[in-house]
């Protein structure tokens, strides 16, 4: 199903930002970026990068990071029943894993620090200039490289003068949100901003076991930035950040009907598919997650040489999550009926230091040159606890099932504990130079040598009592090393046809280094180390304005091969379905990207957003244990990667001469139908499936003439329409278990704004 969209589509850019300054309009559909590490036109960079700014995230009223799927057709986001295992996918290529000992293929940014996980920066975009999304490999401009792309976030810097905003949000589903920030300048040199934010959420699943509605959250987070100009030449800026969530959330809706008796141990829940609101868990699925650091980036004015920029940060993140795994909430005599939790904290520290140097814009040569390391720390202690029965003497609440209970029961505790970890390490060189050979004819290359370390280890317990369901009866000892070298490189040409349209053709290498399968039930035959994973990445574009900027229309044409794709594939496990990272083989993705922008009257914009993906297997390397009837999957599409995904928006100022103009917005998102994992089983991919949906959204805002305030009323998801953001099989009696995203039902809400 073909996938439009009414939303707010952003523009096109380049490589990951340099220094955080803010993409303005200087005029209709023009839009400045640092994409390259300096200041320039969107227009003008030859690669497909998508910029959502931050008016663009204000008016549509306070939104977290995966509601940008909806405003970028190449973008989607792995959903999982903790953000920690959440991830990222660009033009239909991602991390599917959970492996501790593994790297994501799509690098998270924000104020050019790299996170080592993209889970941790998932929440709300508050007080944001901007979101780059820089499609396929990145390295030669960047410093932690990405196979599959960037997504780099650039937040606000401190004003001149003293002032700031405070914000509020509520919706008819119990939703409350407040925000705000406040610029202190301590001096001429010294500017200083603080942000904070609050948010809490009730949820949308009601737990008829525990009588409660769940997949609701409380988090709160503050940051502070302070920039000095300690001479003219220069600058220094520090940062620093705390953020704190507890969540009931994510816990899984079984959506289809157990097979035999162990339907019953559903009863009074409404098994709808994606439409199913209700779960009987005794367990409370849920996370408590902390995080923060601090950067510091100093940028030197070295004259004709172009601007030295170091940017140093230290970052510590801490999850803890408590996970009901055997989704019923009674113990059976029956197989399938047994209990299942898992639980433990996953901590993790990440020190990162580039240094570049970027020549001055506008000459024959344009350069950037620099070093980068890495060194992130994980570790992850997890506990599963079973409960099997084998006999009871209670009567059955239906035929064929008899619940079990400590006196009037055979039952067996088995229960394992393992701690495992990682040290990822990684250092490289790397450079990008442009030559203006004349105005109009200008010549790319780059290259990039990096060098990466894993050391991991495994210590857990034997199984107690005899193993059960997704226990591994041995204990495990390991400790494992491995080590890689890569160079990559990049070059393209970009050719002016007129002034107001551009032409680019580039080849880009991509690399994501290797990993080792580390995991709860890892055991011997899954030490040996998952090689790097590479990309050779084509891509040829079109950037198109109108001298009067009323009319763009961007468009990109791509093909990448991945070889050595790293991804999780399903085994069984006494009875129970587990996952297990491995080289699948090599995959491919191609397809076309069309963004536009029209003004075709004062006031008023419409922009859209078009994306056709084609990715999938090319070969794939099937492992020993796989369940019966998987096939070679030669074609099979990857997963999250729908064919067709695409956005279109208007925004219509009233401007009425009185006390408030009247702004109206609407957007229109559409995706077609994908699969949420791979999966070897024909019959059972297709049950994975997630239907094509369309997402319809609107606002109505009062708006001061002179900006002081805002009333905002937002509507979210018009039509009432339900859709899942992943199924996987696993559910108790061979059901399937949905995921369910924030915006599953229709609501509305009110956002007040104040500046001062």
């Amino acid at each position: 199903m073909l996938a439009i969209v009414f939303a707010a589509t952003p523009a096109l850019a380049q490589d990951a930002p340099a220094a955080p300054v803010a993409a303005e309009d200087a005029g209709y559909g023009d839009i400045v970026v640092t994409a390259q590490k300096r200041e320039e036109n969107l227009q003008n960079v030859p690669a497909a990068i998508s910029v959502v700014t931050g008016e663009q995230i204000e008016n549509r009223g306070v939104i977290n990071i995966t509601s940008l799927q909806q405003l970028v057709p190449s973008l989607n986001f792995k959903d999982s029943a903790t953000t920690i295992d959440s991830s990222v996918f660009l033009r239909g290529v991602g991390t599917i894993n959970f492996s501790i000992a593994a790297e994501p293929s799509v690098g998270f940014v924000v104020d050019g620090v790299t996170y080592a996980r993209s889970g941790e920066a998932f929440g709300d975009l508050y007080d944001i200039e901007r979101v780059e999304v820089l499609r396929g490999p990145q390295g030669t401009l960047f410093g932690k490289n990405a196979s599959a792309g960037v997504i780099s976030i650039t937040t606000r810097r401190p004003g001149n003068e003293l002032g700031g905003f405070v914000e509020g949000q509520a919706t008819t589903d119990d939703e409350y949100k407040l925000r705000g920030a406040i610029d202190l300048p301590v001096s001429d040199s010294i500017k200083t901003r603080f942000t904070g934010n609050y948010g809490w959420y009730d949820g949308m699943v009601r737990n008829i076991t525990l009588n409660r509605t769940v997949n609701g959250y409380e988090r709160w987070g503050v940051r502070g930035m302070a920039v000095a100009e300690a001479t003219p030449d220069l600058t220094f800026t520090l940062i620093g950040d705390y953020r704190k969530q507890n969540s009931d959330c994510c816990a899984e809706v079984i959506g289809t009907t157990p097979s035999g008796a162990l339907a019953a141990a559903l009863s009074g829940v409404r098994l709808r598919g994606d439409e199913t609101r209700q779960i009987r868990q005794n367990t409370l699925t849920r996370t408590s997650e902390t995080s923060w650091g601090v950067s510091l980036e100093g940028d030197l004015d070295v004259g004709a040489l172009g601007t030295l920029t170091s940017i140093t940060a230290y970052r510590k993140y801490r999850n803890f999550g408590i996970r009901d795994g055997d989704f019923i909430d009674t113990v059976y005599n029956i197989a399938g009926g047994n209990q299942l939790d898992d639980f433990g904290p996953q901590p993790s520290k990440t020190f990162t230091q580039e240094v570049r140097l970027a020549s001055p814009g506008n000459q024959p040569f344009e350069y950037v040159i620099g070093a980068f390391y890495y060194n992130a720390k994980q570790q992850r202690t997890f506990q599963r606890d079973d409960i099997v029965c084998s006999a009871t003497t209670l009567p059955p609440v239906a035929p064929g099932l008899a619940p079990c209970a400590a006196g009037s029961s055979t039952l067996r505790f088995p229960s394992a504990v393992g701690t495992f970890g990682s040290t990822i390490e990684n250092y490289a060189l790397f450079g990008n130079l442009t030559y203006n050979v004349n105005d109009w004819f200008r010549l790319i290359g780059g290259g990039r040598f990096t060098h990466d370390s894993v050391d991991a280890f495994n210590r857990r317990t034997p199984a107690s009592n005899g193993g059960g369901p997704g226990l591994a009866n041995a204990g495990a000892n390991y400790q494992l090393h491995t080590s890689n070298d890569d160079f990559s490189w990049r070059a393209g040409a970009q050719f002016d046809v007129v002034p107001d349209w551009m032409l680019y053709g580039t080849y880009s290498q991509g690399y994501k280094g290797p990993a080792f399968n580390v995991f709860f039930n890892q055991n011997d035959n899954q030490l040996a180390p998952i090689a790097a994973e590479t990309a050779d990445a084509y891509e040829v574009g079109s950037k198109y304005r109108t001298a009067d900027g009323v009319f763009t229309l961007n468009t990109a044409l791509f093909y990448a091969k991945y070889n050595n794709f790293q991804a999780n594939s399903f085994v069984n496990l006494n009875g129970s379905v587990i996952t297990q990272l491995t080289n699948a083989g090599d995959v491919s993705t191609r397809g076309v990207e069309i963004d536009t922008v029209l003004h075709p009257a004062r006031n008023f914009t419409l922009t859209g957003g078009l994306a056709f993906t084609d990715a999938h297997i090319d070969r794939f390397n099937l492992p020993p244990g796989a369940p019966a009837g998987s096939s070679t999957r030669q074609g099979e599409r990857l997963p999250l990667a729908p064919k067709w995904k695409g956005n279109l928006g208007a925004t219509w100022t009233i401007e009425t001469g009185g006390f408030a103009n009247i702004e109206l917005g609407s957007q229109i998102s559409m995706t077609s139908d994908q699969v949420s994992s791979l999966e070897p089983n024909p019959v059972t991919r297709r049950a994975i499936t997630i239907d094509g949906y369309t997402i319809i959204d609107a606002n109505i805002a009062l708006v001061d003439p002179n900006g002081v305030w805002r009333v905002n009323f937002i509507g979210r998801n018009l039509t009432d329409q339900s859709y899942a953001t992943l199924i996987t099989p696993g559910g108790p009696g061979g059901s399937y278990r949905y995921l369910l995203p924030r915006d599953v039902d229709r609501y509305f809400g009110v956002n007040l704004r104040f500046n001062y």
